[in-house]
């Protein structure tokens, strides 16, 4: 493998976000509420996200086992959750369920959240509510929206499965930066669980006239809100199946929720909880110290990049244990210099080194520059001229590559984003085309009958690097595993 091509050839990790603490209630109720049994069927969060796949009108429920020896495992197709039975259990409930939690993986948070691109708005459920809710987005400002400033995406009409698409980014009521989502409900103010006027469809109008209620994803300023002792009108899930999808499962009743959260649920696809995206550092060491944040139960963690594997001869420390191009062998008589293997030299030969100012050192069979025989640098140095300076000290790289290791590399040569995503810094950001459609990152030929997401494919191998001028990789002396026991991370560049 030409040197550092192996920067690129990792995959981007995909992982489950990882489960939150129960949510309460004000009153101490867990939430949301079990699944609950209506005309035969399970009702309520799970069975939703059981019927919420990548295929439309595929659900994850199984069938009531006939005999003990013969259950039905549920597995439909890619779906966010799923439901099963075990012979003998409750007719209507299945017992058994993965995939997402309703209670472990409930979030009050992220509460404010960045459009990457296109927005699709969808109904799941209304489940029993008596009002016709209705959801939309508004501006984040730092203080609570005024009507003016309410955008209806899915009226009280839209029927579960019916989808909205906005590019809000492109949108002229957009102020840039952070959005929340509202819900907006026809409750009467002095008839609780009542609607307004006797009319249950809700508009901005009405809000704006002194009828309905309108709750946010930023939950102070919603209007029954009084600080510790708020009652919770919106749970947020991040969705395992699908890049850049949350889910918002709402209470519509002031001061008053059965905390079913099914009131109104919906999804919203193209948007990240606000800081994710960035780079960040691991805290660990190699290829796996480069991270980028991501939202995972509603809080931000950083994710390692690029994922451990086999040390070879690539500059990179593929291991991640602090140690560079540390015990790989070479084909033949080649030795490893510089993330490369290359023609072990021999000392005391006419023409030992293809260039005439270069010498052979004898203990490595490495061709370098005379004052840099026996120089031994620290992690992250070269040697130039007999000093050991850093290793992209005087490197200057063309647009679209960055230094690592004395050389110039594309990080984006391997990494395949959806339409209306370019790579920067190994990772698919939102084009800056702000007409352009986003799409969830490529998926495999085949999903595996699971309940989960599974990673995508291994992008195919980049083109080599392309040397820096005036930093031929034969003439900057690598730090090796014998440098150091504390090596600086031989990670990917940012």
């Amino acid at each position: 493998m030409n040197s550092l091509a192996a920067l690129t050839s990792f995959v981007l990790l995909l992982i489950a976000p990882a489960a939150h603490a129960e949510v309460h209630q004000p009153t101490g109720e867990v939430i949301p509420s079990p699944p609950g049994c209506g005309s035969g069927n399970p009702t309520g969060l799970l069975p939703t996200f059981a019927c919420a796949c990548d295929t439309p009108g595929v659900c994850n429920i199984g069938a009531v086992c006939p005999s003990d020896t013969s259950c039905d495992d549920g597995l439909r197709g890619t779906c966010e959750s799923r439901m099963w039975h075990v012979f003998n259990d409750n007719t209507c409930i299945p017992s058994m369920s993965d995939g997402l939690d309703i209670r472990a993986d409930a979030a009050t948070t992220p509460e404010t959240f960045s459009p990457t691109c296109a927005l699709t708005f969808t109904v799941l459920t209304r489940g029993t509510a008596r009002f016709q809710n209705a959801f939309g987005w508004y501006n984040v400002t730092g203080s609570a929206p005024t009507p003016d400033d309410l955008h209806l995406m899915l009226a009280c009409d839209a029927a579960p499965g019916d989808s909205v698409v906005l590019d809000v980014r492109s949108d002229p009521a957009y102020a840039g930066g952070e959005i929340g989502f509202f819900l907006l409900t026809p409750e009467n103010h002095s008839a609780g669980g009542e609607c307004a006027g006797g009319h249950c469809c809700p508009t901005i109008d009405r809000l704006r006239a002194g009828e309905g209620y309108a709750y946010y994803s930023e939950a102070a300023y919603n209007p029954d809100a009084s600080g510790t002792s708020s009652f919770i009108h919106l749970l947020t899930y991040d969705s395992r199946i699908a890049e850049r999808k949350f889910y918002f499962a709402w209470e519509d009743t002031y001061s008053a929720p059965n905390n079913d959260f099914t009131d109104l649920v919906t999804s919203v696809e193209g948007v990240e909880c606000a800081g994710a995206g960035a780079h960040c550092d691991t805290d660990m060491v190699g290829a796996c110290a480069t991270g980028v944040t991501r939202c995972a139960a509603g809080s931000l963690s950083c994710v390692a990049t690029f994922t451990g594997r086999s040390e070879t001869c690539n500059g990179l420390d593929d291991d991640c244990n602090g140690l560079v191009d540390d015990a790989v062998t070479c084909p033949g008589e080649e030795v490893c210099h510089n993330g490369e293997c290359v023609p072990r030299c021999t000392l005391g030969v006419e023409f030992a080194c293809p260039l005439v100012y270069e010498e052979c050192e004898g203990d490595t069979g490495l061709c370098v520059e005379p004052a840099c025989v026996g120089v031994s640098c620290d992690a992250g140095q070269v040697c130039r001229a007999g000093d050991c300076v850093s290793e992209c000290d005087g490197v200057t790289c063309s647009h679209g590559t960055t230094c690592l290791l004395d050389h110039c590399v594309d990080a984006c040569a391997a990494v395949s984003c959806g339409a209306g995503l370019v790579c920067r810094g190994c990772a698919c950001r939102a084009a800056i085309n702000a007409t352009a459609s986003c799409a969830t990152p490529a998926r495999p030929a085949t999903w595996p009958r699971a309940s989960v997401a599974t990673a995508p494919a291994r992008a195919p191998a980049p083109p080599a690097p392309i040397a820096p001028t005036g930093a031929a990789w034969t003439r900057a002396r690598l730090p090796s595993a014998r440098a150091t026991s504390a090596a600086r991370p031989g990670a990917a560049s940012r």
